[in-house]
């Protein structure tokens, strides 16, 4: 009987074959890359905050503050106000977010053949 591990880190705590993760990051890039313009404005560039607040997202177990985040990405150092800017008072649109998921989800041949997408974020 295998031991279940509670770190956030080991691939088979996800069902996940560590080989099948070894192209994880740059295909999270990738993602982030098609997502960067959503955080630009003719005069600000947000986008760096973005990866800054995905990567805090996804590479996180819990306690996921703009500090913690920040701390996690950036180093032991930084304080989290920037991301906090970012994510609350940054003239991206969010709308912009959404039509990109939106389009994605719609080239997705699974879901054009009668597959169904369910977001439950009631989990933890």
């Amino acid at each position: 009987m295998q031991a279940i591990t509670t770190d956030c880190w080991d691939a088979q705590r996800w069902g996940l074959d560590p080989a099948s993760i070894s192209q994880l990051t740059e295909e999270l890039q990738q993602v982030w890359q098609r997502y960067q313009t959503c955080f630009q404005t003719r005069t600000h560039d947000g986008s760096a905050k973005a990866w800054i607040y995905l990567r805090g997202l996804l590479t996180m177990d819990d306690h996921r503050t703009f500090a913690n985040i920040a701390r996690r990405v950036q180093g032991v150092e930084a304080d989290g106000q920037d991301v906090q800017q970012f994510m609350s008072d940054s003239p991206w649109q969010a709308r912009a977010v959404i039509r990109q998921v939106q389009a994605e989800l719609a080239a997705t041949a699974e879901l054009q053949h009668g597959g169904v997408l369910i977001v439950d974020e009631s989990a933890e």
